[in-house]
């Protein structure tokens, strides 16, 4: 029985390797030849231009830092979000659940006007005749001046754009751990704080890893809500999508291209560097069944 059941898995094998190797085959083809076109489309000096222009290099090198900054950013709030979701669940937890999701669901214009319109709201909260209203309105006003139209409004932005995807990866590693590693080490004397650190933190460090790479590329990424909070002004909110809109815009297609690839070169070489360093199971998280 069992060497028959071995026979016919290994009949239907090569037809399902076929099968999902096609698929895979059309997605990849689809997404090179994308690429492809923008490359045969932009002439050289197009290219040239745009890494030769200062505007485009400010632009850069302020996508860089301010996706980078915010990444660590959401990794922080991510990560207590994450735990806690995942070990101190309840029934409203489906509404955290869902409310976090949210950010992920919604178009990234929406976060950018709600943002905006969130900061407008402290600005008419001044003058409520009510005192903790008014105090409310200054802090939330106070706050409006530091972020919009500056480059800590990018930041802003970016965070609430990509903090839904490092918390999502963090949680599933959090999931993947068995409790049972964080009750040993309260009965040998740690407290909750204690177990955290020194065991559940360890474990989730692959998962960790990877939210904070996903939440890096989108808010490398992210244009609409940047635009709406920041702005769009050269050498001071301007990053790299915000400049691909701008040379659309002025109907410079061949420049758009030109950061558009430049933007994509970038992304391909920061996920191909984490791949040779840190291996191909970057995204893969393991439940730990064996030392159970």
């Amino acid at each position: 029985m069992e060497t028959s059941l071995t026979k016919k898995q290994k009949r239907e094998i090569p037809g399902l390797k076929i099968i999902t190797t096609t698929i895979m085959g059309l997605l990849i083809s689809i997404i090179v030849l994308m690429f492809l076109v923008d490359i045969l489309f932009v002439d050289g000096s197009s290219l040239i231009e745009v890494l030769s222009s200062p505007e485009i290099q400010h632009a850069f090198f302020l996508s860089l830092f301010t996706s980078i900054l915010s990444t660590l950013i959401g990794i922080i709030i991510a990560v207590p979000t994450a735990y806690s979701l995942s070990r101190f669940s309840s029934r409203i937890t489906i509404i955290f659940d869902i409310i976090i999701d949210l950010l992920i669901v919604i178009p990234v214009l929406v976060i950018g006007v709600s943002l905006l319109v969130t900061f407008k709201f402290g600005r008419d909260l001044k003058d409520s005749s009510f005192f903790i209203f008014q105090f409310m309105g200054w802090i939330i006003s106070g706050w409006g001046d530091f972020f919009i139209y500056k480059p800590a409004g990018i930041i802003l932005a970016q965070v609430m754009c990509s903090i839904s995807f490092a918390v999502r990866a963090i949680k599933a590693a959090f999931d993947s751990i068995d409790p049972r590693t964080e009750h040993v080490a309260l009965t040998l004397g740690c407290n909750r704080g204690m177990a955290f650190w020194k065991i559940s933190l360890p474990l989730a460090k692959q998962g960790i890893f990877a939210g904070g790479v996903l939440a890096w590329a989108r808010a490398y990424g992210i244009f609409g809500a940047v635009s709406i909070v920041a702005g769009a002004v050269r050498k001071k909110t301007e990053v790299l999508p915000t400049s691909v809109f701008l040379e659309i815009s002025i109907g410079r297609l061949e420049i758009a291209l030109g950061i558009s690839l430049l933007m994509v070169a970038v992304a391909f070489v920061f996920l191909l560097l984490l791949r040779v360093f840190f291996g191909a199971d970057l995204f893969s998280f393991h439940s730990n069944d064996s030392d159970r």
